[in-house]
């Protein structure tokens, strides 16, 4: 899913009434991807992490794990493909997250970010990406979306941000078109989203499924 597409999903749910606030007054959405270390879903689709280590999805659309890269299986498989079936999409760890980087031009870099500046769990590295390729909810900064020009980062065309809660950490998803020249990928601050939902009276429920009591 191309980055415009999954900022449309977010824009259509921003659109729509709110059926539930909290106890501020705030409306609470949830976004269309939901995930945890076994399985990524949205919408009609579903991935499952099986037995052999690949994720599987509908139609037989499956991704591996070869090292650091994630990768289609199948090569030129006519199944949907969240990575080109002739590519991959390398995962490099940071200190504060990770960054995806896919191998073939056109691809976007997705670079996550923590507040607290600690790594992003191992388990999470493959469904975390498969899920901001279906549509990660979250408070969104970008040309598209109202209220963004209160987050005090440069808006541009090929750079979005989206503030998230991963499992009760804070942390920032900077995606961007390969080229583009964005602000460096560190979380802005409790400040900004502080200022993003008192200017959009919503907050949102975290991507992640919680854990089984």
């Amino acid at each position: 899913m191309k980055r415009s597409e999954v900022i449309g999903l977010v824009l259509a749910l921003v659109a729509t009434g709110c059926a539930h606030y909290d106890k501020q007054g705030h409306c609470v959405r949830t976004g269309p991807a939901r995930f945890d270390a076994q399985s990524v879903s949205a919408p009609g689709i579903v991935y499952t992490l099986e037995e052999d280590g690949t994720w599987a999805g509908l139609d037989g659309d499956r991704y591996e794990r070869v090292g650091d890269d994630l990768r289609k299986v199948g090569a030129f498989s006519p199944t949907p493909s969240l990575i080109r079936p002739s590519g991959w999409v390398t995962i490099e760890r940071r200190p504060d997250g990770l960054m995806y980087l896919p191998s073939y031009s056109g691809g976007s870099i997705w670079t996550f970010a923590t507040e607290d500046g600690q790594p992003i769990p191992s388990e999470l590295e493959v469904p975390l990406y498969l899920a901001a390729q279906l549509g990660l909810g979250g408070q969104w900064i970008d040309l598209f979306t109202p209220g963004s020009e209160q987050a005090g980062i440069p808006l541009k065309a090929d750079c979005a941000v989206v503030l998230l809660d991963l499992q009760g950490r804070q942390v920032a998803g900077f995606v961007s078109r390969q080229g583009a020249a964005c602000s460096d990928p560190r979380y802005p601050g409790q400040q900004t989203l502080a200022r993003l939902v008192k200017v959009r009276n919503e907050v949102w429920e975290s991507p992640v499924r919680p854990a089984p009591p």
